[in-house]
């Protein structure tokens, strides 16, 4: 008998896992394009190790700027400075900073790709590389490696079926215990059919007898009388009604007369 080797399982787990992540990256493919703020005046800037957080005067929207990703370098802005930027809406990063004065910045805030400050000097232009790639914005197709992934995960799973099965040793059974019968288990030792160790004959029963001879003794019964019954042993002889002879006392002890009984009922004793 063959069975599945453990590198068949192996291949198609993997190949599960390509064609599952081929999918889910696939799937991340956008097309986005880019919103701008108008100019304005900065209500809160705050800088962390070249990270700042920005939030425009009359805007609760929150925005996140790489200072090290602009070109030229930029330089750190204030509050109240005037400003005008564009910034990627699928781009965004949850915030929680506090300044020292005790300004707290909390949500959500979008990627700012190019910045446009304006002073008593002019106009200055800052952008992102990926904002001198694509101005408008741009469209981010990710199926070409997820679609990679999948056609690897496909091939994995077929391929796993043709990998070679793993031998069963058979099993041996010695000659001694014969062959097995199905549902039971094999006998250590050959079955020889048992013997009767002596014949035996129908016993045949004899009818009972209808009448008995009778036996001289005190269980003698008359013929055809049935089974003899044996005497009772806790029958008793009955006392004698006078045992010790003594006279009787007379009816009326007394002598005195007997008037009739009006009412018919018989003498008291």
């Amino acid at each position: 008998m063959q069975q599945r080797s453990s590198a068949f399982f192996g291949v198609v787990a993997l190949g599960i896992v390509l064609l599952l992540f081929g999918i889910v990256y696939g799937l991340g493919s956008r097309s986005t394009n880019y919103k701008s703020v108008a100019q304005g005046n900065i209500a809160h800037y705050l800088t962390s190790d070249g990270t700042n957080y920005l939030q425009m005067d009359g805007n609760p929207a929150l925005y996140i700027i790489h200072e090290n990703n602009f070109s030229p370098k930029l330089t750190s802005f204030a509050d109240g400075d005037t400003i005008s930027f564009v910034y990627d809406p699928a781009e965004t990063t949850s915030i929680d900073v506090k300044s020292s004065i005790g300004t707290h910045l909390n949500g959500t805030a979008a990627k700012v790709v190019e910045i446009t400050a304006s002073d008593t000097n002019g106009q200055r232009v800052y952008k992102t590389p990926e904002y001198i790639s694509n101005p408008q914005g741009y469209n981010r197709n990710q199926w070409g490696l997820g679609g990679g992934l999948i056609v690897v995960g496909l091939l994995a799973l077929v391929g796993a079926f043709f990998l070679p099965r793993k031998k069963t040793p058979a099993v041996v059974i010695p000659s001694y215990m014969g062959t097995p019968v199905s549902g039971t288990p094999p006998f250590p030792y050959p079955q020889q059919p048992m013997q009767q160790p002596y014949s035996q004959q129908p016993v045949q029963q004899q009818p009972y007898p209808t009448q008995y001879p009778s036996t001289p003794g005190a269980f003698q019964q008359a013929p055809g009388a049935g089974y003899p019954q044996p005497p009772n042993p806790y029958e008793q002889p009955q006392p004698p009604a006078n045992p010790y002879g003594q006279p009787q006392p007379p009816a009326n002890p007394y002598g005195q007369p007997q008037y009739p009984n009006p009412y018919n009922q018989p003498p008291q004793q």
